[in-house]
């Protein structure tokens, strides 16, 4: 079992967060007398949310000795979502009552079971997230012939010192974006005509968004050149808005184990009617048994490429 003063140590070791690290020290002082573990965290990395488990020995004659009132500071972000009764199976119905920034809770309550699981239920920082978990992704890719491949890799910090704290970790949905640079294959398959349309277009926006005055020149090139133009804008928009859809892009991309796909996400700036960049939100979960993952995003470069190709073509 792990000691109270290991646990300190411990904390104070892995500096996670410094408010939340106090606010557990403090319960775990107040819980001394009925020897206190933290037998789970668990975190969801992208939604924040969070979720401690205290396991409490909690003897008749331990209690006989102790006021019965018990005060625990109140953790910030959380509240007391259910207590377990080990020794039965049962959940209980302790009142827990607020008193300022405390719980209060009458030890009275507890049925003549010895061992309970108190757990909470709350939200963490960033700050925290970023003391717990490494989380990076190549930002260029590794060209080959017809496929590119992005780097992932995400990790638990500190895990020695991590496993002293808590009997279990785990860190569900820990995510890193992977951006794909796709204006390129849109800019070679759309015909002149269009790209010059869209390109006095952006100026002309380009320059009301900035204030300009005396843009009646750039008004005039924009209608002349819309005027040129035989294909529909915005059809050729709603295609371009298909080919970086997550339900299209999805085919091209690949992923190693233990990583999964999220959301996928088209980037087109304001002023601009080609895509620039598709974000790949790709997933894993980290715990003690497997504090560490990598692998590779695959993009298969050269199918996708002749997918717009094509389909631009079957549209002119």
């Amino acid at each position: 079992m792990t000691s109270i003063n290991e646990i300190k140590k411990a904390l104070s070791a892995a500096e996670t967060s410094a408010g939340l690290v106090k606010q557990i020290d403090d319960v775990l002082d107040v819980f001394r007398p009925y020897k206190p573990e933290i037998r789970k965290f668990r975190i969801n990395y992208a939604d924040k949310d969070s979720e401690i488990k205290y396991y409490i020995q909690m003897p008749s004659g331990i209690r006989r000795k102790t006021h019965r009132r018990v005060e625990l500071p109140a953790t910030t972000g959380f509240r007391i979502d259910e207590v377990l009764d080990l020794d039965t199976t049962e959940m209980l119905e302790i009142q827990f009552d607020n008193e300022g920034n405390k719980w209060i809770v009458n030890t009275n309550a507890f049925p003549e079971s010895e061992r309970f699981l108190v757990t909470l239920k709350g939200y963490v920082s960033d700050q925290l997230l970023n003391r717990l978990v490494s989380v990076d992704c190549a930002a260029n890719p590794t060209c080959r012939e017809e496929d590119d491949f992005y780097w992932i890799h995400t990790a638990l910090k500190d895990v020695s010192i991590l496993e002293k704290l808590w009997h279990e970790l785990d860190i569900d949905k820990v995510n890193v974006d992977v951006r794909i640079g796709v204006e390129r294959f849109f800019s070679s398959a759309i015909p002149k005509e269009v790209t010059e349309r869209f390109q006095a277009q952006s100026r002309l926006l380009n320059a009301i968004a900035s204030r300009q005055r005396n843009i009646e020149h750039l008004k005039y090139d924009f209608r002349r050149r819309r005027e040129k133009t035989r294909i529909s804008a915005s059809e050729l928009v709603d295609l371009f808005t298909k080919l970086v859809s997550g339900e299209f892009f999805q085919q091209y991309i690949k992923i190693d184990n233990p990583f999964n796909v999220g959301n996928i996400e088209p980037y087109r700036h304001f002023t601009s009617m080609i895509p620039e960049r598709v974000k790949i939100e790709v997933m894993t979960d980290l715990d003690f048994k497997m504090p560490a993952a990598k692998g590779n995003l695959t993009f298969e470069r050269r199918k996708y490429e002749e997918s717009v190709t094509e389909m631009i073509d079957e549209y002119k």
